[in-house]
C-alpha cells in the first residue's frame, strides 16, 4: 500500500481493475436505467449540466447502490485510507453521464487548490479524491476521461490550462475504476456510441473538508433516513456529512449510536 500511495501522490491518478465485482456493477447500471431511463438530455435544467450533451446528477441511493461493497468494500476504503488517512467520509455521490454525441468537456480540475496564494500549496497532500466507477466498459467509442497526471502539484499559471495532447486516456472495464486527486485537471472525452456512458462519482475527503464549490444549486447526495440505518456500521459512519437537522433530523451521534 506505500507504494500505492506513494504512486498516487505523485501522478493524482491511479486505475484500478476489477475492485468490484462486474455483476454488482451491471446491477448498478440497471438501477441507473431504472431512475434515468427517460431522462431527454435537451430538457434537462441547465444547472445540472456540465459540458455538451454531459450530465452531473444526484443519484437516490438504493437498491444495489446500498451495497457495502460499493461504498464500504473492504480494499477500497484501505487505498482510500492509505491517501487521506483515517475515517474518511463521502462528501458527494453522484452520477455523471455523457449521452451520445457529447463532444469533449473542456479541461478543468474539480477543485482549486486550497492556499493558491501560499508558496508550496500544490505540495499540501491529498484533502479530496474522486472514485470514478464506470457503469459500462470504456471503450475508444463510449469515451473516457483524458488526464493530466502531475497537475494536482503544478498547477497551470493563470488563465492557462494543460494541452488535451498531455493527457492520458484509460478505458477501464465494468467492475474497474480510476482515483483521482480532486485537484487533478481533466477532460471527459466524446462519446461516440450509439449508448450514455455513465459514471459514478463517490467523492472521499478528509473529514475536516466539504466542497463548497460544486454543490450550491443541487444535492450532494440522495439518502434516505431509512436506508442510512440499515446499513452497517461501518458503512453508514463514512455518510455522516447527512446526519443534520434538517437532513435526516438527527445529529452525527445520533446516527452512530443508532
Amino acid at each position: 500500500m506505500e507504494d500505492f500511495a506513494a504512486r498516487f501522490a505523485e501522478r493524482g491518478h491511479l486505475a484500478i481493475d476489477r475492485l468490484f465485482e462486474p455483476a454488482l456493477i451491471a446491477a448498478i447500471h440497471d438501477e441507473y436505467r431504472r431512475q434515468f431511463g427517460d431522462l431527454d438530455v435537451d430538457r434537462l435544467p441547465p444547472h445540472l449540466e456540465v459540458g455538451d450533451r454531459r450530465v452531473q446528477m444526484p443519484i437516490e441511493l438504493s437498491g444495489p447502490l446500498l451495497d457495502p461493497m460499493l461504498t464500504a468494500n473492504p480494499l477500497l476504503l484501505r487505498m482510500v485510507e492509505t491517501i487521506l488517512d483515517l475515517d474518511p467520509l463521502i462528501d458527494s455521490f453522484t452520477c455523471v453521464t455523457a449521452f451520445p454525441g457529447a463532444k469533449d468537456q473542456r479541461v478543468h480540475a474539480d477543485h482549486p487548490q486550497l492556499f493558491p496564494s501560499e508558496p508550496g500549496a500544490a505540495a499540501l497532500p491529498c484533502f479530496a479524491l474522486t472514485v470514478a466507477v464506470p457503469l459500462i466498459d470504456l471503450t475508444p467509442e463510449t469515451g473516457a476521461t483524458r488526464v493530466f497526471p502531475g497537475t494536482h502539484l503544478r498547477w497551470p499559471e493563470p488563465g492557462t490550462k494543460p494541452a488535451p495532447g498531455e493527457g492520458e486516456i484509460g478505458y477501464a472495464r465494468r467492475g474497474g475504476c480510476y482515483f483521482m486527486d480532486y485537484r487533478l485537471w481533466h477532460q471527459g472525452t466524446a462519446n461516440r456510441s450509439a449508448e450514455p456512458r455513465p459514471v459514478l462519482y463517490i467523492i472521499y475527503a478528509r473529514p475536516w473538508f466539504t466542497d463548497l464549490k460544486n454543490f450550491s444549486t443541487h444535492a450532494r447526495l440522495l439518502l434516505s433516513k431509512e436506508n442510512a440505518l440499515a446499513m452497517p456500521s461501518r458503512q453508514r459512519r463514512l455518510f455522516c456529512r447527512i446526519a443534520a437537522k434538517g437532513e435526516l433530523d438527527m445529529t452525527e451521534a445520533e446516527l452512530l449510536a443508532s
